[in-house]
């Protein structure tokens, strides 16, 4: 572990863990908001387990959306189903709360490691709030997506290694039975894993882990190195054994094999230009790329910093870190990121599920970073908080955001600027830029919540309203429809058709009785139907619009976020 700078005003324990109380909250504060920082497939995924569970049946799996019923395995549809009372009880939080717990068990594990190679606590404060506090986890690890089991079921393995590496008396690669049990256990957990996201994510696993066990090795032999290869192939070939009984237990395996197996996986090793050229390009590599800033956001600085500490110890000290727990963290980083580098599409997403060690590396330095490390963070914080208040200030001019959440939007900005004034005239102190980051998290929470009060629901005649209807909305991205079904609870089918849309708005389709949802921008004028007096409006929301279309933000009205970021839908029924 390194030491602490001399003269640096350090954190008590206790006040990082209470620090780490505190971002706790601001993951659970807003977990059923409808605009929390997410992915579109979080709707889709929602969408397939509504209805798989409607059907009753656990296998297969039910979408109304073409070629995306099997999208991904089913183990991610069936923990929403058993949430939810077999979608009985469709709440958005309770869709996303297993993330949570997968998320406190990512946390107890890191801590529980490092304990036991540090014999302390501090360290593992550290490294639950570099992990919370990445841009990355906040906005994939709460919503209900892969990405919390992804780092839960993936990290057991490279967890046990490095658990038993800690001692002396465990260390080391062995032949036991017992240690071939321990890898039989570990490829059924690991199965788990895979049957929430994909068969292929044994590749880089196993590639990761294999060189993660010969890296702690003090001393290598060939004896060592087979029967590490050995039992990594075994753990394997039983992970991708639990993942393949989706295929045995589907009542349509063949509909499974051309939709997951051929599109969904297959479909990203090949691509239409030369491998090199998609590899060396930014269409093609520049998000994945981007991956240390995109997925810790704030905390970039500390990425950076951490980097020049690897490259300045690799180039001292080459291989001497060879059985430290460090060397054995950027291996299996190093090995994870070059595994995908094969397939022809990318993207920094693929990288989320190494957040628990770089949280850990970053842990064993935070104490002995440069003093610019965190004044850049709160200066970073200070900026983005900024931003968030002045969209604060606009969403308040239009009646979107109440007085007293956009004060507390603001209060948080003006905290963050005081806490970089004070790193710029005295010792500096590494927790403020955590605190810095967590304000920011706080601000944005502030914001997000603050628009998702009585607005955003659809306000009008709560009687007048589609229960067991066919209700007809605009073609959006994928699955987009399905946040209707929390904004209009029931028994409703949303059908997205824009030629349905634009004939019920124009008043040609006169079928009555017919429901319908068009989005509309502020003070936009009465539909067509409308003037001929052939619909009326049933209710209006305010609606925050989550994918800009190209055009929509320009030179003439960027400085004007209430004409592109915000937009009302309007609750239509045909006369």
């Amino acid at each position: 572990m390194s030491s602490a700078q001399p003269d640096r005003p350090l954190p008590s324990t206790r006040v990082l863990w209470f620090t780490v109380l505190a971002v706790a909250v601001l993951y659970v504060w807003g977990i059923d908001n409808l605009y929390m920082p997410s992915n579109g497939d979080e709707m889709v995924y929602a969408h397939i387990a509504r209805l798989t569970a409607a059907s009753g049946q656990w296998l297969p799996l039910v979408s109304d959306l073409n070629d995306m019923r099997n999208t991904k395995p089913p183990l991610l549809f069936w923990q929403s189903m058993v949430v939810s009372g077999w979608g009985h009880h469709w709440h958005l939080w309770l869709l996303r709360l297993p993330s949570l717990v997968y998320l406190v068990g990512v946390c107890l594990g890191m801590s529980m490691l490092l304990h036991r190679w540090s014999g302390e606590w501090r360290t593992a404060a550290w490294a639950v709030l570099c992990l919370l506090l990445s841009w990355g986890t906040f906005r994939y690890g709460r919503p209900y997506l892969t990405t919390a089991p992804e780092m839960f079921w993936f990290s057991l393995a490279p967890a046990w290694v490095l658990w038993r590496a800690a001692h002396s008396s465990t260390r080391g690669i062995h032949a036991s039975a017992s240690e071939w049990l321990a890898w039989t256990v570990l490829g059924l957990l690991t199965g788990l894993g895979l049957a929430y996201k994909s068969f292929a994510l044994i590749a880089p696993l196993a590639a990761a882990t294999w060189a993660m066990r010969l890296v702690l090795q003090p001393q290598w032999s060939w004896r060592d190195a087979v029967t590490c290869t050995a039992q990594t192939a075994w753990w394997a070939v039983l992970s991708v054994g639990v993942f393949a009984l989706w295929l045995w237990l589907d009542p349509q395996p063949q509909e499974v094999w051309r939709e997951f197996v051929q599109h969904e996986n297959a479909g990203k090793l090949g691509a239409g230009q030369s491998y090199l050229s998609v590899l060396f390009s930014v269409k093609g590599s520049g998000d994945y790329l981007a991956a240390p800033l995109l997925n810790t956001g704030l905390l970039f600085p500390w990425v950076a910093a951490l980097m020049l500490v690897g490259w300045r110890h690799a180039r001292a000290h080459g291989l001497a870190w060879r059985g430290g727990f460090p060397m054995a963290l950027w291996t299996w980083i190093a090995v994870w990121c070059l595994v995908f580098l094969i397939p022809s599409q990318r993207s920094s997403r693929y990288l989320l599920p190494l957040m628990p060690a770089v949280a850990m590396l970053l842990a064993l330095h935070a104490e002995t970073f440069p003093a610019w490390v965190t004044r850049s963070t709160a200066w970073l914080s200070a900026i983005a908080l900024a931003v968030l208040s002045w969209l604060a200030w606009h969403a308040h001019s239009i009646g979107v955001l109440p007085t007293a959440w956009a004060l507390g939007v603001a209060g948080a900005g003006v905290v963050v600027v005081v806490v970089c004034v004070a790193l710029w005239r005295s010792a500096v102190n590494p927790i403020h830029g955590l605190w810095s980051a967590a304000l920011f998290f706080f601000g944005f929470n502030a914001l997000m919540q603050g628009m998702s009060m009585a607005r955003v629901g659809f306000e009008g005649n709560r009687s007048e309203r589609p229960v067991a209807d066919t209700v007809w909305v605009v073609e959006g991205f994928n699955g987009e429809f399905e946040r209707l079904q929390f904004l209009l609870p029931g028994r409703n089918h949303f059908v997205p058709q824009q030629s349905k849309i634009n004939a019920l708005s124009e008043g040609t389709d006169r079928t009555s009785g017919t429901w319908f949802i068009v989005p509309r921008v502020l003070n936009a004028p009465p539909l067509a139907c409308e003037t001929l007096q052939t619909c009326e409006r049933m209710a209006v929301r305010w609606d925050i619009e989550q994918r800009l279309k190209p055009g929509q933000v320009h030179a003439g009205n960027w400085t004007r976020p209430g004409e592109w970021l915000w937009r009302q839908e309007w609750l239509m029924r045909v006369r």
